[in-house]
């Protein structure tokens, strides 16, 4: 998923006024999460976006900005799936498909990942490229901060 937009949903929320509370409700979610994710202090897991969606009746691609590079993580997050689901679905492990989406390990059968993900092989591999690059930029702005 690209990033979600929180000024997005707060706009679609309060253009059908309802207020946080009652989206919270809805969405299976606390308040303060609501808060949170409409300023853009946290970006929410799947759960959350999913359910947040789901009460404003829009889908998740209507609250994410759009990005030129989608990651791993942001196809499955579009998808509305965990790490856990994704997991099951390929008959892996969570933490196989952490270490995936990092980039930290390859995989045995790319076409089957590729589409557990719904993309090509091609979208596939530039996805998990992007994953890569990603967190390597991570560590290097870490790393040279200190």
């Amino acid at each position: 998923m690209s990033l979600y937009d929180g000024a997005r949903a707060r706009a679609l929320r309060l253009e059908a006024g309802i207020g946080v509370e009652d989206l919270a409700v809805a969405a299976g979610v606390s308040p303060n999460t609501v808060r949170s994710v409409e300023s853009g202090k946290h970006q929410p897991r799947p759960r959350v976006a999913n359910g947040i969606a789901r009460a404003l009746g829009v889908s998740v691609e209507e609250l994410t900005l759009p990005s030129s590079v989608q990651t791993l993580r942001d196809v499955r997050c579009r998808l509305g799936r965990s790490q856990s689901e994704m997991a099951a679905r390929l008959g892996v492990v969570r933490q196989m498909v952490s270490q995936v989406e990092r980039g930290v390990t390859g995989v045995r059968s790319p076409s089957r990942w590729a589409a557990a993900y719904g993309l090509t092989l091609a979208q596939w591999t530039d996805a998990r490229r992007a994953s890569r690059d990603l967190v390597r930029q991570k560590v290097a702005a870490q790393t040279h901060r200190r």
